[in-house]
């Protein structure tokens, strides 16, 4: 009863933000049901790990709903215009019906996901759920490091959060929440794309194998992809001089954060990018204001609870020699090359992406208030590519299990950033007029 009351307490608490920036009405409940679920699995957290009576978070959280909805006011509602392209729409949800039959399926023959889902989180999920008030034992530095007793919690807090409301452990959980992070993968590409061709973006999204493959196999980084997608999303529909906006898009890459570790790197390259693109400190105290709950919980954890990672050993005399290998080089340039064809993974959208970024660029412009978001994945692959060269283990391997989840952590962000530079002049020209604020804030 309690976790099915958190869950509604969490969901007014996120429509009841929201309300508060103007976004387009599919990336409005988009943004309702990632937050809901981030904020759900993060009361359980505070709860549990600084033993805190359940009803005293709920009746924080319900106040801070209350209080949001009482200040909202109702002109931020975004209308949209009516959908003229039938074709592309109707071929969206055919290839949606496809993509979550594939889904599904799998998930019923393999229940316990991928080596990443039993290994990591679903372990995680099951330990906190079965230890109750020895949950300390979840993080010992102990556990094999495979098991990455270091990672954030939002996941397999989710997932117990599943349990408590069922009142036992089963794998149905974590399918269903593997399932609704896909669907909002898809859904934040569809309502952070220029409209007249929102529904081409998500089928550039919901065709791409390796997102229907990481979903079913239950991997954190389709959670991560959403969550940076809608960060992403946020900026790209930002209106001119809308500090909530950013307020909400830090939030949002703040709860990529503490799904992985890998996002923390995402939140500081988004973040680098609003200052960049600023140049004032007003934008980035919105932004780190949004973005303060969820880091604040972070690092309480990182300190309180959670052992050292295994890469933080590295010291910079051990990992330069390998960095500057000529044969790790050659190594990881081959494998790259070869991931690009690898067609049962990445179809031919890979191919696609390096024929826009050397001949399809040309042809376009991004839109001047996101110049510098524009480089955020770059950076995030170079700075990946920079660890898999300096860390000790076999390069090959390394590769294979991380390049495809470190793409799919960033895909959701990359299409939606190739579709806001391939606008039409026109709406190059409202674009540059509408968004002239960046300079002046």
């Amino acid at each position: 009863m309690n976790a099915m009351l958190d869950c509604v307490v969490s969901a007014a608490i996120s429509w009841a933000l929201l309300r508060f920036v103007v976004l387009p009405p599919v990336l409005r409940w988009t943004l309702c049901v990632l937050g809901t679920l981030a904020v759900w699995s993060a009361s359980w957290t505070v709860a549990t790990l600084w033993d805190l009576a359940p009803w005293a978070v709920d009746t924080a959280l319900l106040l801070v709903a209350i209080a949001s909805k009482a200040l909202a006011s109702s002109r931020n509602a975004k209308r949209e215009p009516q959908d003229s392209d039938r074709v592309e729409k109707l071929a969206f949800f055919a290839i949606c019906v496809i993509a979550t039959s594939a889904l599904i399926e799998h998930l019923m023959r393999y229940p316990d996901g991928g080596n990443d889902a039993f290994i990591i989180w679903n372990l995680r999920a099951r330990w906190l759920f079965r230890a109750a008030d020895q949950f300390k034992t979840a993080f010992s530095p102990e556990i094999l490091f495979w098991a990455h007793p270091d990672y954030p919690l939002l996941l397999p807090a989710l997932v117990v959060r599943g349990f408590t409301a069922i009142g036992r452990e089963t794998a149905a959980v974590p399918g269903v929440v593997a399932v609704l992070f896909a669907a909002c993968s898809v859904a934040v590409v569809v309502g952070g794309a220029p409209h007249r061709r929102r529904w081409l973006a998500g089928l550039a999204m919901v065709t791409t194998p390796a997102l229907v493959m990481l979903a079913a196999t239950e991997q954190a980084d389709v959670p991560l992809a959403a969550f940076l997608g809608a960060s992403v999303a946020v900026l790209i529909v930002r209106q001119p001089g809308d500090l909530r906006a950013l307020v909400a898009a830090g939030a949002f890459a703040s709860m990529a954060a503490w799904t992985k570790n890998e996002g923390s790197l995402h939140f500081l390259l988004i973040a680098a990018a609003v200052v960049l693109q600023a140049r004032r400190l007003k934008p980035l105290l919105a932004f780190v204001a949004g973005a303060l709950p969820f880091l604040a919980l972070l690092i309480a954890f990182k300190l309180s609870y959670a052992p050292a990672n295994d890469l933080l050993g590295m010291t910079v005399a051990s990992a330069l020699p390998r960095a500057l290998s000529p044969e790790r080089w050659w190594t990881l340039l081959t494998l790259s090359l070869r991931r690009l064809i690898l067609l049962q993974v990445w179809g031919l959208h890979l191919v696609a992406l390096l024929v826009f970024l050397i001949i399809g660029r040309r042809y376009s412009r991004m839109p001047p208030h996101l110049t510098f978001l524009y480089y955020v994945p770059a950076a995030a692959m170079f700075v990946h590519a920079a660890i898999l060269l300096g860390q000790p283990h076999d390069l090959t391997f390394m590769f294979k299990v991380t390049i495809d989840r470190l793409l799919i952590e960033l895909w959701p962000a990359i299409i939606l950033l190739v579709f806001a530079r391939i606008s039409s002049p026109s709406e190059l020209v409202a674009s540059s007029h509408q968004h002239g604020y960046w300079t002046k804030l």
